[in-house]
């Protein structure tokens, strides 16, 4: 189980997290739910080690074993396809981009640039990239905006495959219905529904 308590984040004036306290599941694929600017983001920041909370804790989280996908795809537009996937395994593993192009349905696409991907497409590299570095929690920034419905749908069930925890966000039903758990929520300050 990962635990939040009694978390308060601010910027400046405005109060994102509020004295939240939360119980997460530790298996299968959680989704988090809720309006934009609610503060989804910031609490996936904080389970991550990237945004440091004012005050309460989090257990049941190493951010050192986490990897984290953020909103925006965060391509380098001098590599490849192939290269973004080279670029996060260890030397031994990099025999195994052609089954991350493949969990990404980016089969023959090794050698494009991010310039000739579509927006779904390169969102779908995006996440490939971040489950391929792997970790103990994968969480995801809206891991399936721009990418259709019946995709998604797959590879939801490739990240489920992938045997480690998943917290995401998303306003997508379908993607909200093929999940293990939905917390709704709304804010700010960010609070469940």
């Amino acid at each position: 189980m990962i635990q939040i308590r009694d978390l308060t984040l601010r910027y400046g004036d405005k109060t994102v997290l509020d004295r939240l306290s939360l119980d997460l599941p530790d298996e299968g694929i959680t989704a988090l739910s809720g309006p934009s600017g609610c503060g989804k983001t910031t609490l996936l920041r904080v389970l991550a080690g990237l945004t440091p909370s004012e005050s309460g804790a989090v257990s049941g989280v190493d951010p050192g074993r986490t990897a984290f996908l953020f909103q925006e795809d965060r391509l380098l537009p001098w590599r490849t396809v192939g290269q973004h996937i080279v670029d996060v395994l260890p030397k031994a593993r990099r025999g195994e981009v052609p089954s991350w192009l493949a969990f990404a349905e980016l089969e023959g696409e090794g050698g494009a640039y991010p310039a000739a991907l579509s927006g779904g497409m390169a969102r779908r590299l995006a996440l490939a990239r971040c489950a391929a570095l792997g970790g103990d929690l994968l969480l995801l920034d809206e891991p399936f905006a721009g990418v259709d419905e019946e995709r998604a749908g797959r590879m939801l069930e490739r990240l489920r495959a992938l045997d480690a925890p998943v917290i995401l966000t998303s306003h997508q039903t379908a993607v909200l219905e093929r999940c293990d758990a939905v917390f709704r929520l709304d804010g700010p300050p960010l609070r469940l529904v």
